[in-house]
Protein backbone atom coordinates (compact mmCIF):
# COMPACT_ATOMS: atom_id res chain seq x y z
CA UNK A 1 0.00 0.00 0.00
CA UNK A 2 1.24 3.51 -0.87
CA UNK A 3 0.48 5.96 1.88
CA UNK A 4 0.27 9.76 1.00
CA UNK A 5 2.36 12.72 2.03
CA UNK A 6 -0.46 14.77 4.03
CA UNK A 7 1.46 18.32 3.89
CA UNK A 8 2.02 17.65 -0.15
CA UNK A 9 -1.23 16.74 -0.15
CA UNK A 10 -1.94 19.86 1.16
CA UNK A 11 0.43 21.92 -1.14
CA UNK A 12 -0.86 19.79 -3.84
CA UNK A 13 -4.51 21.55 -2.96
CA UNK A 14 -3.45 25.38 -2.50
CA UNK A 15 -1.75 24.88 -5.67
CA UNK A 16 -5.17 24.09 -7.44
CA UNK A 17 -6.49 26.50 -5.81
CA UNK A 18 -4.45 29.29 -7.02
CA UNK A 19 -4.56 27.99 -10.24
CA UNK A 20 -8.35 28.46 -10.33
CA UNK A 21 -8.33 32.05 -8.88
CA UNK A 22 -6.00 32.91 -11.66
CA UNK A 23 -8.09 31.55 -14.22
CA UNK A 24 -11.23 33.23 -12.34
CA UNK A 25 -9.34 36.54 -12.79
CA UNK A 26 -7.85 36.15 -15.93
CA UNK A 27 -11.83 35.13 -17.46
CA UNK A 28 -13.58 38.34 -15.67
CA UNK A 29 -10.38 40.78 -16.83
CA UNK A 30 -11.09 39.78 -20.61
CA UNK A 31 -13.36 42.06 -22.61
CA UNK A 32 -16.66 40.78 -22.69
CA UNK A 33 -17.47 39.54 -26.10
CA UNK A 34 -14.57 37.13 -24.86
CA UNK A 35 -15.73 35.52 -21.66
CA UNK A 36 -16.67 31.66 -22.45
CA UNK A 37 -19.76 30.38 -21.71
CA UNK A 38 -21.43 32.86 -19.89
CA UNK A 39 -24.51 35.41 -20.42
CA UNK A 40 -22.84 38.74 -20.89
CA UNK A 41 -25.39 40.27 -23.02
CA UNK A 42 -27.13 43.42 -22.00
CA UNK A 43 -30.04 45.84 -22.41
CA UNK A 44 -28.13 47.96 -25.47
CA UNK A 45 -25.72 45.59 -26.95
CA UNK A 46 -25.89 45.52 -30.52
CA UNK A 47 -25.69 41.77 -31.54
CA UNK A 48 -25.57 39.82 -34.51
CA UNK A 49 -28.17 36.75 -35.44
CA UNK A 50 -25.92 33.77 -35.55
CA UNK A 51 -26.70 29.65 -36.19
CA UNK A 52 -29.12 28.22 -38.22
CA UNK A 53 -31.86 30.65 -36.67
CA UNK A 54 -29.99 33.40 -39.15
CA UNK A 55 -31.55 32.08 -42.16
CA UNK A 56 -35.05 32.69 -40.53
CA UNK A 57 -34.62 36.61 -40.51
CA UNK A 58 -34.09 39.32 -43.25
CA UNK A 59 -32.23 41.19 -40.84
CA UNK A 60 -29.55 39.41 -38.84
CA UNK A 61 -28.43 42.68 -37.19
CA UNK A 62 -30.43 44.07 -33.47
CA UNK A 63 -30.08 46.13 -30.39
CA UNK A 64 -31.15 44.15 -27.04
CA UNK A 65 -34.10 45.49 -25.81
CA UNK A 66 -35.15 43.32 -22.78
CA UNK A 67 -33.45 40.62 -20.54
CA UNK A 68 -35.00 37.66 -18.44
CA UNK A 69 -33.68 34.44 -16.89
CA UNK A 70 -35.15 31.14 -18.47
CA UNK A 71 -33.30 28.56 -16.29
CA UNK A 72 -30.47 27.75 -16.86
CA UNK A 73 -30.09 30.04 -19.51
CA UNK A 74 -31.48 33.76 -20.48
CA UNK A 75 -33.61 34.63 -23.39
CA UNK A 76 -33.23 38.62 -25.35
CA UNK A 77 -35.86 40.53 -27.02
CA UNK A 78 -33.59 42.24 -29.75
CA UNK A 79 -35.64 44.94 -32.11
CA UNK A 80 -33.78 44.16 -35.43
CA UNK A 81 -32.39 46.90 -38.28
CA UNK A 82 -35.40 46.08 -40.04
CA UNK A 83 -38.01 47.25 -36.89
CA UNK A 84 -39.16 43.87 -36.38
CA UNK A 85 -38.31 42.15 -32.66
CA UNK A 86 -38.17 38.68 -31.69
CA UNK A 87 -36.68 36.49 -28.72
CA UNK A 88 -33.01 34.81 -29.08
CA UNK A 89 -31.38 32.47 -26.83
CA UNK A 90 -27.90 33.43 -25.20
CA UNK A 91 -26.22 31.14 -27.93
CA UNK A 92 -28.07 32.76 -31.09
CA UNK A 93 -26.39 35.71 -30.09
CA UNK A 94 -23.00 37.62 -30.41
CA UNK A 95 -21.25 40.76 -30.48
CA UNK A 96 -19.03 40.93 -33.58
CA UNK A 97 -15.69 41.99 -33.11
CA UNK A 98 -14.49 45.40 -33.90
CA UNK A 99 -12.48 46.79 -36.64
CA UNK A 100 -10.99 50.15 -36.71
CA UNK A 101 -11.82 52.34 -40.17
CA UNK A 102 -9.22 54.43 -41.29
CA UNK A 103 -9.43 58.15 -42.35
CA UNK A 104 -8.68 58.95 -45.64
CA UNK A 105 -10.30 62.47 -46.27
CA UNK A 106 -11.10 65.14 -43.90
CA UNK A 107 -11.51 68.75 -45.17
CA UNK A 108 -11.40 72.35 -43.58
CA UNK A 109 -14.80 73.41 -41.68
CA UNK A 110 -16.23 75.32 -45.07
CA UNK A 111 -18.68 78.53 -45.01
CA UNK A 112 -21.74 77.64 -47.68
CA UNK A 113 -23.96 80.82 -47.46
CA UNK A 114 -27.50 80.21 -47.96
CA UNK A 115 -31.44 81.40 -47.90
CA UNK A 116 -31.68 80.39 -44.20
CA UNK A 117 -28.41 81.89 -42.56
CA UNK A 118 -24.96 80.22 -42.91
CA UNK A 119 -24.20 76.38 -42.67
CA UNK A 120 -20.60 74.95 -41.99
CA UNK A 121 -19.59 71.86 -42.88
CA UNK A 122 -17.01 68.94 -42.70
CA UNK A 123 -16.64 66.21 -44.73
CA UNK A 124 -14.95 63.00 -43.59
CA UNK A 125 -14.13 59.57 -45.75
CA UNK A 126 -13.25 56.39 -43.90
CA UNK A 127 -12.48 53.10 -45.44
CA UNK A 128 -12.13 49.39 -43.97
CA UNK A 129 -11.47 46.30 -46.03
CA UNK A 130 -14.54 46.75 -48.67
CA UNK A 131 -16.42 49.47 -46.81
CA UNK A 132 -16.56 53.19 -47.36
CA UNK A 133 -18.30 55.41 -45.20
CA UNK A 134 -18.67 59.00 -46.15
CA UNK A 135 -19.65 61.64 -43.61
CA UNK A 136 -20.79 65.48 -43.51
CA UNK A 137 -21.15 67.35 -40.09
CA UNK A 138 -23.50 70.28 -40.92
CA UNK A 139 -23.88 73.56 -38.22
CA UNK A 140 -26.36 75.97 -38.76
CA UNK A 141 -27.63 77.94 -36.27
CA UNK A 142 -26.89 76.13 -32.84
CA UNK A 143 -27.34 72.27 -34.56
CA UNK A 144 -25.01 70.04 -35.74
CA UNK A 145 -26.16 67.01 -37.79
CA UNK A 146 -24.54 64.04 -38.95
CA UNK A 147 -25.01 62.45 -42.81
CA UNK A 148 -23.42 59.63 -44.03
CA UNK A 149 -23.44 56.82 -46.08
CA UNK A 150 -22.56 53.35 -45.97
CA UNK A 151 -21.09 51.14 -48.98
CA UNK A 152 -19.34 47.92 -49.46
CA UNK A 153 -17.79 47.40 -52.77
CA UNK A 154 -19.76 50.61 -54.08
CA UNK A 155 -22.63 49.10 -53.47
CA UNK A 156 -25.37 49.52 -50.02
CA UNK A 157 -25.22 46.55 -47.78
CA UNK A 158 -28.19 45.22 -45.97
CA UNK A 159 -29.91 47.59 -43.27
CA UNK A 160 -26.91 48.28 -40.75
CA UNK A 161 -26.97 49.49 -37.40
CA UNK A 162 -25.44 53.58 -36.79
CA UNK A 163 -24.55 54.24 -32.99
CA UNK A 164 -22.80 57.08 -32.18
CA UNK A 165 -21.27 57.90 -28.59
CA UNK A 166 -19.56 60.11 -26.83
CA UNK A 167 -17.41 59.89 -23.98
CA UNK A 168 -18.75 56.50 -23.94
CA UNK A 169 -22.23 57.22 -23.57
CA UNK A 170 -24.38 55.98 -26.46
CA UNK A 171 -26.08 59.02 -28.04
CA UNK A 172 -28.16 57.61 -30.69
CA UNK A 173 -28.86 54.27 -32.61
CA UNK A 174 -30.39 54.15 -35.88
CA UNK A 175 -30.71 52.46 -39.64
CA UNK A 176 -29.40 52.62 -43.14
CA UNK A 177 -31.95 53.23 -45.69
CA UNK A 178 -31.81 50.98 -48.37
CA UNK A 179 -29.05 53.49 -50.33
CA UNK A 180 -26.62 53.03 -47.11
CA UNK A 181 -27.93 56.08 -45.91
CA UNK A 182 -28.32 57.79 -42.69
CA UNK A 183 -28.64 61.33 -40.31
CA UNK A 184 -28.37 61.84 -36.76
CA UNK A 185 -29.57 65.13 -35.64
CA UNK A 186 -28.61 67.44 -32.55
CA UNK A 187 -25.02 66.05 -32.77
CA UNK A 188 -23.03 67.06 -29.48
CA UNK A 189 -19.56 68.21 -29.50
CA UNK A 190 -16.88 66.25 -28.23
CA UNK A 191 -14.63 62.85 -28.99
CA UNK A 192 -17.06 60.86 -31.35
CA UNK A 193 -17.45 56.96 -32.05
CA UNK A 194 -19.44 56.04 -34.57
CA UNK A 195 -20.06 52.24 -34.49
CA UNK A 196 -21.39 50.18 -37.74
CA UNK A 197 -22.56 47.12 -37.14
CA UNK A 198 -22.46 44.44 -40.13
CA UNK A 199 -23.39 41.18 -40.07
CA UNK A 200 -19.91 39.62 -38.69
CA UNK A 201 -17.93 42.52 -37.52
CA UNK A 202 -18.16 46.31 -36.51
CA UNK A 203 -16.45 49.16 -37.99
CA UNK A 204 -15.32 51.86 -36.28
CA UNK A 205 -14.89 55.65 -36.55
CA UNK A 206 -13.28 58.27 -34.45
CA UNK A 207 -13.56 61.99 -34.95
CA UNK A 208 -13.94 65.00 -33.18
CA UNK A 209 -17.30 67.45 -33.11
CA UNK A 210 -16.40 71.12 -32.44
CA UNK A 211 -18.20 73.99 -32.64
CA UNK A 212 -17.36 75.60 -35.97
CA UNK A 213 -16.02 78.56 -35.52
CA UNK A 214 -17.24 81.85 -37.40
CA UNK A 215 -16.39 84.65 -38.95
CA UNK A 216 -15.38 88.04 -37.03
CA UNK A 217 -18.77 90.40 -36.94
CA UNK A 218 -16.84 93.10 -38.69
CA UNK A 219 -16.58 90.56 -41.70
CA UNK A 220 -20.06 89.71 -41.80
CA UNK A 221 -22.03 91.01 -44.41
CA UNK A 222 -23.88 94.17 -43.32
CA UNK A 223 -26.88 95.69 -44.92
CA UNK A 224 -26.76 99.63 -45.92
CA UNK A 225 -29.24 101.55 -43.38
CA UNK A 226 -32.14 103.04 -45.69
Amino acid sequence: MIMSNGTQDSDARREVENVRKDATFSVLHLPREKWPHMSYLEIGDRVEIVGEIAGQFRSKIGVVTTTREVSPRRKFTVRLADGTESDFWDFQLQIPPIIFADMIVDTDVSLVPGLGGSTFTHQMRFISREFDIHLNLTESGNEKSLYGQLTANGIAPESSLITLQFQGEQCVTTATDSCGVFEVHQVPSGNAVLEILVPSRRIVVTFDVIPCLRPPQSMRTRTSPR
